[in-house]
């Protein structure tokens, strides 16, 4: 995808992307509770805006809209809210250079993945400074508060059986067990849908309005068949009872879980356009697939499945 001879915006135009960009990140900031949602698509809005106008047109109009945004932040005294924004736009900078670069969406969601990781984990060492506990333990720390003062509510509580009281105890307690262990990995999924979506988004868009998406439609996404056999190895891992290794083996199967299932998704995808599925059908199935636990596992199992079988046949087009 090139980056140079891209629409050049006239100065009328060239404001209102700022003040939008602007305004896309202050936001946030002013009224959480009602915009915190839109944090999610800030890489997209950087992702399409630089894939519209070109590295040199859309960086400038992305880095006046950060300063704007700054003295905003800066009045409103939430500067580690800012820093937080910047991270969500840094990876879709990153995204950006790497379809510029034609990496394939697999590579190129991974480099955006970690970019967007990396600006987190700044985030909460910048959290930590200062502080008796770091901002990583306080969070973990205050979800077993919630789940604290969730059980000793069951227990007061005058309209709950003995046995119901039995199995929320066993299942509370044992989440208090469980969440610090794949905390990680819960933070990762957050990452790796945004990083996907962006992905999906922002091939779509700059298809529609430029003819020029940097990737093929993602239908036809496919992961490396080498990833298998680091799940097979975190699934070995996670069962070995090794304590050092046993964590790091299960938060990475997580997240190669729902990366299987993203492909799973482009297979749904494939076959709902290959049969010319109505939309208003194809939208239900797709809001039933990710909601249900049944539908994400059979993306997943679908997802790990293509890898022999090859459901869209991509490989013979390939040999072909």
């Amino acid at each position: 995808m090139a980056s140079q001879g891209n629409e050049q915006p006239n100065l009328g135009r060239i404001v209102r992307i700022i003040l939008f960009v602007s305004l896309a990140i202050m936001l946030p900031g002013v009224q959480w509770s009602l915009f915190g949602w839109s944090h999610i698509f800030l890489p997209l809005l950087a992702f399409y805006t630089l894939g519209t106008y070109g590295l040199y047109t859309g960086k400038r109009l992305l880095l006046t809209a950060v300063g704007l945004s700054l003295i905003a932040y800066l009045l409103l005294r939430n500067f580690e809210l800012f820093v937080f924004s910047t991270t969500l736009l840094l990876s879709g900078y990153v995204l950006f250079g790497s379809a510029n670069r034609q990496d394939a969406p697999a590579l190129s969601g991974l480099k955006s993945s970690l970019a967007l990781a990396g600006g987190w984990i700044a985030i909460f060492t910048m959290l930590s400074l200062g502080s008796e506990m770091s901002a990583y333990a306080q969070l973990v720390r205050s979800l077993d508060d919630g789940i604290g003062e969730a059980l000793d509510y069951y227990r007061q509580s005058n309209d709950i059986s003995g046995d119901t009281l039995v199995m929320l105890e066993a299942t509370l307690l044992r989440m208090r067990i469980i969440i610090p262990m794949i905390m990680p990995s819960v933070l990762g999924s957050f990452i790796l849908f945004i990083t996907w979506l962006t992905m999906v988004l922002g091939n779509m868009l700059l298809l529609k309005t430029s003819g020029n998406a940097p990737w093929a439609n993602c239908r036809y996404w496919k992961l490396p068949e080498k990833v298998v056999w680091v799940a097979i190895g975190a699934g070995i891992f996670s069962l070995l009872p090794i304590e050092f290794l046993r964590p790091v083996a299960i938060n990475s199967l997580i997240l190669l879980s729902i990366v299987y299932c993203f492909q799973g998704m482009s297979i749904a995808i494939f076959f709902m356009h290959k049969w010319n599925v109505p939309l208003l059908l194809r939208s239900f199935f797709y809001i039933m697939l990710v909601f249900q636990s049944f539908g994400t596992l059979i993306l997943l199992i679908c997802g790990i499945a293509d890898i022999w079988f090859d459901f869209r046949k991509l490989k013979q087009e390939t040999v072909n």
